[in-house]
């Protein structure tokens, strides 16, 4: 994976928080940071294990994200997305769009909005989710939906990104499930 020139993470520490690791060197629950996190960053970042050196967001590795999608100014942790994506679709990655800040707020920002515009319009897999409660996982939606294509035609994106978060925050969160033990660092 290539990283863009220029972008480092800096201070951002979105996902030392959200996602649920289990992997045999590191386990982690969603939404509880890890403890080798600190207000500037990675506490061990030059040491740090092999599944945070091989996970960059989406800001970081898709040039498509400008500056002011960094996740901690945007509060979107925008990810590529590898599962669940339709034959109909010609690319067989996506982008998922994690909702770490203050989801209304964000989705009635007309940035985000033109960015879904483009991306479905342009047969983009586009996926929503928030993270659930400590210790579960995310809620998930598509956003390639004849109702977000019909939003669109109609110019009602904001009133369709409402509808699907209404979804997620009805959401049935699962338990994130962790298998491996020995090296939890949740908070």
């Amino acid at each position: 994976m290539e990283l863009i020139p220029g972008r480092s993470c800096g201070d951002c520490t979105v996902c030392c928080t959200w996602p649920t690791i289990n992997k045999p060197e590191i386990q982690k629950v969603s939404g509880s940071t890890c403890r080798h996190c600190t207000a500037g960053g990675c506490a061990i970042y030059e040491t740090r294990f092999p599944v945070c050196r091989g996970f960059y967001c989406a800001w970081r590795s898709v040039d498509i994200f400008d500056e002011g999608w960094r996740p901690d100014k945007s509060g979107v942790m925008p990810y590529v997305e590898t599962e669940g994506i339709s034959e109909n679709f010609d690319l067989s990655t996506g982008i998922g769009l994690m909702l770490v800040g203050h989801a209304g707020k964000i989705v009635r920002q007309r940035w985000f909005q033109d960015f879904i515009i483009t991306g479905v319009m342009n047969n983009v897999p586009l996926f929503l989710s928030l993270p659930g409660p400590r210790g579960h996982q995310a809620a998930t939606v598509s956003l390639n939906t004849e109702e977000m294509v019909e939003a669109i035609r109609r110019g009602t994106v904001k009133d369709a990104l409402e509808g699907a978060l209404k979804i997620l925050r009805g959401w049935d969160y699962a338990p994130a499930v962790i298998t491996y033990s020995g090296n939890d660092v949740s908070t």
